[in-house]
């Protein structure tokens, strides 16, 4: 490998989450994957055949990950202007355990998030395109979705009074204006975090952490539960997530 080449999200311990750790209080897009590297195509078999290989530790790793999986927090990136911000959320959304994320190009064929910031964590997440945030946060409340908009606006609730007891997504809008007016109208209401400094907001990314981070804790306090996923659903993200890991690993080469 070489040194200037970031690492693998699979290498270093594998440790299980600990679902007693989430359930408490503490807790691309065509352009992104074009970037990506060229990767080896897996012989045909069953996701099984590829579980069998894996050593215990990566089994428990992959099964923890899938188990802590939330379906009911998600979060809409409308029209950010820096593709580094778009792939922190996106990294911080998978960290948190998140299953997908909505993404608004700020304009049509502009990249929207760097891989080396995700470091592959795009890879784990469902990522849906969308045209613009109206559309995003109008088809979220369709599935029945609450969308909190974040806005600096003295009238907005506190990010810690935006409800957890059903599905909810936040959305971020542009660095430099804020959720598009057309956002906001979709959106269930607006959320602000408080600023105890001379600064008047935070960065996005730090932004989207703080509010996520606090909603995820929030939702699996509600459900006293690390994930949401029914049974059915964890067996499929398993199996994906089992052929996604060997793929990263390179640990088969392509047939020839």
């Amino acid at each position: 490998m070489s040194p200037r080449r970031p690492p693998r999200p699979w290498v270093g311990p594998a440790n299980p989450v600990q679902a007693d750790d989430l359930a408490g209080p503490r807790g691309l897009t065509p352009e992104v994957l074009a970037t990506d590297e060229a990767e080896p195509a897996l012989p045909d078999g069953s996701a099984a055949f590829y579980w069998s290989l894996l050593t215990p530790e990566r089994q428990a790793r992959i099964q923890s990950v899938v188990d802590a999986r939330l379906r009911s927090v998600t979060v809409v990136l409308d029209s950010l202007v820096d593709p580094h911000n778009t792939a922190a959320i996106l990294r911080t959304a998978e960290g948190l355990g998140l299953c997908r994320a909505l993404v608004v190009p700020h304009r049509e064929g502009d990249a929207v998030a760097h891989r080396r910031v995700t470091q592959d964590a795009h890879k784990w997440l469902d990522i849906e395109a969308h045209a613009t945030g109206a559309e995003a946060a109008e088809g979220l409340r369709r599935e029945g979705y609450e969308v909190w908009a974040g806005h600096l606006d003295p009238a907005a609730r506190l990010y810690t009074e935006v409800p957890a007891d059903r599905p909810v997504a936040l959305l971020f809008g542009n660095e430099h204006e804020g959720p598009a007016p057309a956002s906001l109208r979709a959106c269930t209401g607006a959320f602000r975090i408080p600023m105890a400094g001379f600064t008047q907001s935070f960065n996005v990314s730090v932004a989207a952490a703080i509010a996520l981070a606090h909603l995820a804790a929030a939702r699996r306090g509600h459900l006293a539960a690390a994930g949401d996923l029914s049974l059915p659903a964890r067996v499929a993200l398993r199996d994906r997530f089992t052929l996604l890991a060997a793929k990263l690993a390179r640990r088969l080469k392509p047939s020839r």
